[in-house]
């Protein structure tokens, strides 16, 4: 298998701090070449003229010969100052590339659907018909299972067993997945919560805790597939304790007749 090893940032702001003044001394070494060059055709055309003169020839300096050596002094300029400005240039219009280790994936957002808000009240009937609410409501394409047991989660108290006990009423992971695979999503309507006589019996034993009451909540559920659209209806005993404010006790599906 071929390992890729990319070179770290330092090496790489390292190279780009020395690349630009590397390539100024490049241009200064070919500006100062051609100058040289100039500075050797006029040299030996003075030293020509010199020669000549010392022999008695009158000598006269030609304008070819002028002209060629302004030209090369003018191509010399014109290299170094183009030498110079590419070399400052390029590294400043050059566009910054990244350079990743691997294909970033996005996290999936976690969605908080509006009807699993908790409600903060004092009135065990409206908490009881918020819990149901909660879990009869989901949407696949909108948020995970985790989301949805941190939802049901909230409505304990958390330094207990109770979390665990209203995250039972949830569907199993694998039936979860079947949900997802269906694209299902489905809402609760004509929640209501009712006292039924052996729930009323139990209270009045006193064996609950003090603020404790329980319900039967019955709603009608709508689920939507990909393949079609079911209603189902769906019922469980909760049960709550309000000191006042309330809070969730527990909960089950097996509801007496």
């Amino acid at each position: 298998m071929t390992k890729n090893y990319l070179r770290p940032p330092a090496h790489r702001q390292f190279v780009r701090c020395f690349r630009a003044p590397a390539s100024v001394a490049i241009g200064v070494f070919a500006a100062a070449s051609v100058i040289a060059q100039v500075a050797t055709a006029v040299g030996s055309a003075r030293q020509r003229r010199t020669e000549m003169s010392q022999r008695g020839i009158a000598v006269k300096p030609s304008r070819r010969l002028r002209i060629a050596i302004a030209l090369l002094v003018v191509v010399g300029v014109v290299v170094l100052a183009v030498s110079l400005t590419t070399s400052w240039k390029q590294p400043m219009d050059q566009p910054r590339t990244a350079h990743p280790t691997g294909t970033a994936i996005p996290a999936p957002v976690s969605q908080q659907l509006e009807e699993w808000r908790r409600p903060t009240t004092t009135d065990p009937r409206e908490f009881a018909n918020a819990y149901a609410r909660t879990i009869w409501t989901y949407d696949t394409n909108r948020h995970s299972y985790v989301d949805w047991q941190n939802a049901v989660s909230v409505y304990a108290d958390p330094s207990s067993a109770a979390p665990e006990v209203a995250r039972s009423l949830l569907p199993q992971w694998a039936e979860w997945e079947q949900l997802q695979l269906h694209k299902a999503r489905a809402t609760a309507t004509g929640i209501t919560a009712a006292v039924t006589p052996e729930l009323e019996a139990m209270a009045n034993r006193g064996q609950a805790p003090n603020g404790w009451h329980a319900y039967v909540v019955r709603a009608r559920q709508t689920v939507v597939l990909d393949t079609g659209t079911e209603q189902l209806d769906r019922q469980a005993a909760v049960a709550v304790v309000c000191t006042p404010t309330c809070r969730f006790w527990s909960a089950s599906a097996q509801v007496s007749p």
